[in-house]
């Protein structure tokens, strides 16, 4: 059988093909009908709160109403009030999305506050998030995080042109996904974050693509090591980001400065916008980040990080 299968010379090309052919209708099979049950149950939950409002002068028909479809039905309860609640959470049905399945929905709609799940269905439909991640996103509290003087700014979907730098990069990041010990240096927090580089990117954004570690640029006969060199698809460049454990200071903009420009005569072809720098220090003071950058903000951001998510207190805080 194996000496039939080295004889036909597209096999293997075959093969892939059909491989390919066949899980992507599996998917699309698993998607129509996950699509088919979200409808479904919110017809069901629509259909039971209209039987409870016709009975609203009696208290407790509601739960007599759940206790006997669950038993007829076939369901446990806690589904029954889900698909009520999901109802009660998305009145409109031509609101639901044909991108998020019954397990995100069932994420969502525990959220109380209507504009932050529409911020985290807009992340799971650009992003791609599995339920897993949508759950760790809401639990890291991403939305409180790039909230700004109470005011949300979202990261829609932008026609590649009208895609700007300030919208990708945020002023700081969460790397509570690290096991770092109380003394980490910087060689350990870069380490740490390479090593956990899937989780680092979701943490950076979307649409990156990773280039080198340490990649080292020769400069007046001196080798420099850039610490990570990732490229963004919707920007078109060259991203350089640099990491330090220290607070910022005015020395890491001329740094990056030198890097960029190596980058735009030796790096940068036809077609590419020119590289951006992404320095993520320990702490950062906005007087001396906004002197030190002068005309440079375009083209150089500066973002602090922090190792463990702040208390409910300290975020109320930061969004007053």
């Amino acid at each position: 059988m194996e000496k039939i299968k080295t004889q036909l010379t597209n096999y293997p090309e075959l093969l892939n093909d059909l491989k390919s052919l066949l899980t992507r209708a599996k998917y699309q099979a698993y998607k129509a009908v996950d699509n088919i049950r979200v409808q479904t149950y919110w017809q069901v939950g629509e259909r039971i709160v209209r039987e409870e409002l016709q009975h609203q002068n009696r208290a407790d028909y509601g739960e007599r109403l759940i206790v006997n479809l669950a038993k007829d039905l076939g369901f446990i309860k806690r589904d029954l009030y889900r698909m009520v609640q999901f109802y009660r959470t998305y009145p409109i049905m031509t609101s639901l999305m044909s991108q998020l399945s019954w397990t995100h929905y069932t994420i969502l709609m525990i959220i109380p506050s209507k504009n932050e799940r529409d911020f985290y269905e807009q992340q799971v439909i650009q992003n791609g998030w599995s339920t897993r991640q949508l759950d760790k996103e809401i639990k890291n509290k991403l939305y409180q995080r790039i909230s700004k003087k109470g005011s949300l700014i979202i990261k829609k979907k932008l026609p590649l042109k009208q895609i700007q730098p300030e919208q990708i990069f945020k002023d700081s990041y969460y790397f509570n996904f690290l096991d770092l010990k109380k003394d980490y240096k910087e060689k350990d927090l870069k380490n740490a974050l390479l090593n956990k580089l899937e989780e680092f990117l979701q943490e950076i954004g979307q649409d990156f693509f990773v280039g080198r570690r340490e990649m080292p640029i020769l400069i007046g006969g001196n080798y420099d090591k850039i610490d990570l060199e990732l490229f963004h698809a919707g920007l078109l460049c060259y991203i350089l980001i640099e990491m330090k454990t220290e607070p910022f200071k005015h020395s890491h903009v001329s740094q990056m400065y030198s890097y960029l420009n190596w980058y735009k005569q030796n790096k940068q072809q036809k077609g590419q916008k020119a590289p951006i720098g992404l320095i993520i220090c320990k702490t950062k003071d906005e007087e001396t980040v906004h002197y030190a950058l002068g005309d440079l903000k375009k083209e150089i951001f500066i973002a602090d990080y922090k190792t463990k998510l702040p208390s409910k207190e300290q975020l109320k805080t930061l969004i007053r």
